[in-house]
């Protein structure tokens, strides 16, 4: 009876010891999004999304990203990093996926960062704006796993306009030109 009762206790701390790590698996990429803190109508910046790997065979990834809803969502492979497997942009969604091989996937602590860029709408009103998204991945057998983007997840739109490098250009030169006149003007009356 003694000996039943102790294999009954290993099994049940076995169980409940081994079910946590199944569990945090699921949970260890830790997707974590970084956003400017405030922007300017018609503005384009850039969104990261960092997360790692949290077992070897880590595979099937795809991360989903919403930006607020009339913004303009633009993707490339070579902005992320390892270089994305497939992207897409559909107005303000941004979808980047990596596959590993088959069976064998990325190592365990690989890092991943997601680029993406956002243009903001030229009719944008002043005010708070959320961003929301999602990563979904395959661990070898066990199936898959979705874990919800944290870290900055708010931009705030802000009066003012984004000066141009062409209108820095434009008023640079017509300063030079004006004092390029001036002091020819000065050496002619002299």
């Amino acid at each position: 009876m003694r000996l039943h009762i102790l294999f009954t206790a290993i099994v049940a701390l076995l169980a409940v010891a081994l079910m946590p790590v199944a569990i945090a698996w699921a949970q260890e990429a830790n997707p974590s999004r970084t956003l400017p803190e405030a922007v300017h109508k018609g503005e384009t910046f850039d969104v990261t999304v960092h997360f790692t790997a949290p077992v070897d065979k880590f595979n099937a990834i795809g991360l989903t990203d919403l930006c607020p809803d009339g913004w303009n969502a633009i993707v490339d492979d070579v902005w992320s990093t390892p270089n994305a497997d497939a992207f897409t942009a559909n107005d303000n969604k941004a979808e980047i996926a990596w596959f590993g091989e088959p069976d064998v996937g990325f190592d365990r602590d690989i890092s991943f960062t997601a680029l993406y860029k956002v243009t903001v709408s030229d009719d944008a009103e002043l005010g708070i704006y959320a961003f929301d998204g999602f990563l979904e991945y395959w661990i070898a057998s066990e199936g898959p796993y979705t874990e919800n983007v944290t870290g900055s997840s708010q931009v705030e739109v802000v009066a003012g306009s984004v000066i141009g490098v062409w209108w820095i250009v434009g008023i640079v030169v017509a300063i030079a030109v004006i004092v390029a006149v001036v002091l020819l003007v000065r050496r002619r009356k002299a």
